[in-house]
């Protein structure tokens, strides 16, 4: 829990830092495939300069664990991080590939908070405030001078969590740039 605070602190401290530069904002969504269900994802970025930015994103996704039983779980995260441009298109900077991390902090919802399955049996897994870490891929297509094409990738790292302490998320979306 240290970590996530040490690293939010980090985040705002960038954001105060960087507000001089007014290089540009751009908001972002994306949906796609999260580990036994659907994921979506809104972000919001402050880009330093062309080759980085800062970004905080809200994630929920919508879940069934189909092992001997089907246990449907959510999960609802925070996400500070900082992201570096890795790879571009020289010559007409169409296509960019963004390479970042930081940390997370959220809430998994197991079963709707019910100890008890449809069908009687009792689980131990419980809904709980889960914290860690990610890294995540970009790949970015211009498609205009305000908006792009995203294809997302993040690997979490959970801690704590009941559902499974490694969780993938692959999305699409479209991402626009406020000014």
């Amino acid at each position: 829990m240290r970590n996530s605070i040490t690293v939010l602190a980090l985040f705002i401290s960038t954001m105060a830092y960087t507000q001089s530069g007014n290089y540009a904002s751009s908001v972002g969504i994306s949906g796609g495939y999260a580990e036994d269900g659907y994921g979506i994802m809104a972000t919001f970025n402050y880009h330093v300069n062309r080759e980085r930015y800062v970004q905080l994103s809200i994630f929920a996704a919508i879940a069934e664990d189909k092992g001997s039983f089907d246990i449907p779980y959510n999960i609802f995260t925070v996400q500070p991080g900082y992201f570096i441009k890795i790879w571009e298109q020289k010559n007409f900077k169409r296509y960019a590939l963004n390479f970042g991390g930081g940390a997370i902090i959220g809430y998994e919802v197991i079963n709707n908070g019910s100890k008890v399955l449809e069908n009687g049996a009792i689980i131990d897994a419980k809904s709980q405030f889960i914290y860690g870490a990610y890294l995540g891929l970009e790949g970015e297509i211009t498609l205009s001078n305000d908006f792009s094409f995203l294809l997302k990738a993040n690997e979490y790292y959970h801690v704590n969590s009941d559902v499974g302490n490694f969780y993938p998320y692959v999305g699409i979306g479209l991402r626009y740039f406020l000014f």
